[in-house]
């Protein structure tokens, strides 16, 4: 069963068939100003994360990997009132960390993580087109080896990309909204009490990938 198979227990968002939905791979064209048909995205992702973790330290890291996103199709044909409703299907995010080992960041399978791509509300909006922006609540599950535990978000982790100019917003720097800290759970024991946090994520949306560097 795959992570898009699996029973959702918790709903960030609208859910969106991948149920005939292409994938697209190194090559597919981004055109600006202009929704694009429905698809599977497969995409670099690059992002830096500080943890907190109490009694442990505080760790800056570096991650590298793919997601890939499954687009709905878009409410209009027209750039301007297009709205488009996304899901997160798989993703791998792999770190090196002196202090916490090899850490891999994965979709937590219970979660449903989803967002939208639409027109901010602006009454102060001039002629032309208006770029757009994107929100996507995310559930990740992070292995940290030498810590010896798999931590969870409970509260979204919410990944937003400002500016959005095309869709899907490849090449586009993101910042993850996050006040203060995040607490991150064990996944062996989750109603206990939060064992780190997650203080401050940026990342930035590759373009696509080839299928062999997915696969």
């Amino acid at each position: 069963m795959t992570t898009a198979d699996h029973v959702k227990t918790t709903i960030y968002g609208r859910p969106v068939s991948v149920d005939g939905v292409p994938n697209l791979y190194e090559g597919t064209p981004v055109v600006k100003w202009t929704p694009p048909e429905p698809g599977i995205d497969n995409l670099g992702l690059h992002s830096w994360d500080t943890f907190n973790i109490p009694g442990v330290g505080e760790f800056n890291v570096e991650f590298d990997g793919y997601v890939r996103v499954v687009r709905s199709e878009a409410t209009d044909c027209e750039w301007a009132g297009a709205e488009v409703y996304t899901n997160l299907i798989e993703m791998k995010m792999v770190a090196e960390s002196e202090e916490l080992g090899r850490i891999t960041t994965t979709l937590n399978p219970d979660c449903l993580s989803a967002g939208q791509i639409r027109t901010p509300f602006d009454p102060y909006a001039g002629e032309g087109p208006a770029a757009k922006a994107c929100r996507m609540a995310v559930g990740c599950l992070f292995d940290m080896p030498k810590l010896g535990k798999t931590l969870f978000n409970r509260e979204p982790v919410i990944l937003t990309i400002d500016d959005v100019r095309s869709i899907p917003p490849a090449g586009a720097p993101g910042k993850g909204q996050i006040y203060r800290m995040l607490p991150l759970y064990d996944v062996q024991d989750p109603d206990g009490e939060p064992v780190g946090y997650l203080t401050s994520l940026r990342f930035n949306m590759g373009g696509y990938l080839a299928e062999e560097q997915v696969r």
